[in-house]
């Protein structure tokens, strides 16, 4: 019997974010809404005491705009610079990275993207890294957002939309997780439009998993 806790700052705690150097975020999905939970953990997290170094190691999809892609909303929250720290690399399609990186004839080195992220920081830190779409997505040439959080070693956080059809999704992607040994830290549920009358993916995951799940309030401007 897992956990359900009404507020992120008591899921940090109760799931050992908080007492952790990092985390690797990732989805279900593409386009569950990571970067905008990641911009209230860093928040939280800063406000908690830490501080957060962002990582996002590869990002398509790159607007002109560049304050308005996923990075420099994690790099806004972190209250850091966006520079080629943050995001090493990025790509104007949006495609799967490796897809995008062909367009432009460039190639995607998992191992690259590991070394984006650095292997030690102060007492203080937090390591926040962000993937590309879902756990099992190509994420490089030669290797899936998965080998990247294997690499790292990092808790896993998992983002799903709270939507119909999100728990079989959910509990597919804990047990991949598992199956690469990386601890699955917990659950994060983003409400991206009003639920349908009677469901309740929250309590439902909570007989499956026994990690910690939180789920946000409906807001119409959540994107990601």
């Amino acid at each position: 019997m897992g956990m359900i806790v009404p507020s992120l700052a008591q899921w940090l705690e109760t799931s050992g974010v908080l007492d952790a150097s990092g985390i690797f975020v990732t989805g279900t999905d593409t386009g569950v809404g990571k970067t905008h939970v990641g911009v209230l953990l860093i928040h939280t997290l800063r406000v908690l005491g830490r501080t957060v170094i962002p990582r996002k190691p590869v990002e398509s999809g790159w607007l002109e705009d560049s304050g308005a892609t996923d990075a420099a909303q994690l790099a806004q929250a972190a209250g850091v610079t966006l520079d080629s720290r943050v995001c090493p690399y990025h790509f104007r399609a949006a495609l799967a990275p490796p897809r995008a990186a062909d367009q432009e004839g460039q190639t995607l080195r998992i191992r690259e993207l590991a070394a984006t992220c650095p292997v030690r920081w102060e007492k203080g830190q937090f390591l926040h890294v962000e993937g590309a779409g879902g756990f099992y997505s190509p994420i490089a040439h030669d290797g899936l957002n998965a080998d990247l959080a294997q690499i790292l070693g990092l808790p896993v956080v998992l983002v799903a939309e709270d939507k119909l059809g999100c728990i079989n999704q959910v509990l597919l992607t804990a047990e991949a997780i598992r199956q690469r040994q990386l601890r699955l830290a917990g659950v994060i549920l983003n409400v991206r439009t009003p639920p349908l009358e009677g469901m309740d993916n929250l309590s439902d995951l909570q007989k499956y998993l026994q990690e910690p799940v939180v789920r946000f309030p409906f807001d119409s401007s959540h994107f990601g």
